[in-house]
């Protein structure tokens, strides 16, 4: 007979991003509506850091310490706590799994999982690379500090392809190694595209992987970490640059103050280029993993939001406000 607390027919979904798939507002809505969850035989996951409000991407379970490098590990800490979770069906929804690099730290995650839990299911949610590197670059500037110490750049759309770039955006050489871990039956990917979403939104999707019988009524969400404009784009990363972290006051009235301005993206062609860098990958994530029947390389050939001239460059009218208004911040310090 199996003793309290081991693998007694429970399963453990953990949901690993990737960053920028609308897992905050995931994550949120998790948090928010986690009696709802349990009434429907899902325990989300969540661990108090001693704080009034509970960090609901559980960042405090990862060591991004070496995240320059492109390192992180996962806290033993985090399979400690999982399996003191009895329910039956529980779920830890985190991009910070998307910061592993390492196929040993899967395995040492699931050695310390395996023997609680009779099904371990991994959910990924993957975005065009374009798309990706825009969206997650954006979160530089807005000054979160592993975004700001993993990616490097010149201030324009995308971040600069270097060996950190590189192995994110990678999708087959980075998420791959779950299956290898995990299992492949194990493993799920699903395209980031509301279009492709259930009710075209990220939420009732994932309510939907769950099989947690959901309406409308129940899922009423904002998306959370939307888009920054170019002047707080730009205006964030000079200052990001600096040291001035996104805490600091003067960082925050200067973002506050600077006001709404058009989105920056690159011109089509350079969206087209640097998505090209990764089709090979993305045909054999697919190949491997069925992800779509419709495109060889899983994602749509759509590049239509992107025009024929970019628009991440400074025009004179935007350079004179930002340096107006940067000044006035700081009169007034």
């Amino acid at each position: 007979m199996k003793g309290f607390g081991e693998n007694t027919m429970r399963e453990l979904t953990l949901h690993i991003g990737a960053h920028k798939t609308g897992t905050s507002t995931i994550q949120n809505w998790m948090y928010n509506h986690r009696h709802f969850l349990k009434k429907n035989g899902v325990t989300p996951f969540f661990i108090e850091n001693g704080k009034n409000t509970v960090q609901v991407n559980q960042t405090y379970y990862f060591n991004h310490s070496k995240i320059k490098q492109g390192i992180v590990t996962i806290d033993p800490n985090l399979a400690v706590n999982l399996k003191k979770c009895n329910d039956k069906h529980v779920v830890m929804s985190s991009e910070c799994f998307s910061w592993i690099h390492d196929s040993d730290e899967l395995v040492k995650l699931k050695a310390a999982l395996q023997p609680h839990f009779s099904s371990i299911k991994i959910l990924i949610y993957i975005r065009r690379q374009d798309r990706q590197a825009l969206s997650h670059y954006q979160q530089r500037a807005k000054s979160w500090e592993a975004e700001g110490l993993y990616f490097s750049g010149d201030n324009k759309s995308f971040p600069t392809l270097d060996n950190n770039a590189q192995s994110y955006l990678d999708y087959y050489n980075h998420f791959a190694m779950w299956g290898d871990v995990f299992g492949d039956d194990s493993v799920t990917f699903k395209v980031f595209d509301r279009a492709l979403l259930k009710n075209n939104c990220a939420v009732s999707d994932f309510l939907d992987f769950l099989a947690v019988p959901f309406t409308k009524k129940n899922v009423n969400v904002k998306d959370a970490n939307t888009s920054l404009g170019l002047l707080n784009v730009k205006v964030a990363h000079i200052l990001r640059d600096m040291g001035i972290k996104r805490h600091d006051p003067v960082f925050q009235e200067i973002i506050k103050e600077l006001g709404e301005s058009h989105v920056m993206l690159p011109s089509r062609q350079e969206a087209v280029n640097f998505y090209s860098k990764f089709k090979d990958s993305n045909i054999a994530l697919n190949r491997r993993f069925n992800i779509s029947d419709e495109n060889e390389d899983i994602f749509a050939n759509d590049f239509s939001v992107y025009q024929e001239n970019s628009s991440d460059e400074w025009t004179e009218e935007l350079a004179n406000h930002a340096i107006t208004t940067i000044l006035k911040v700081l009169l007034k310090k």
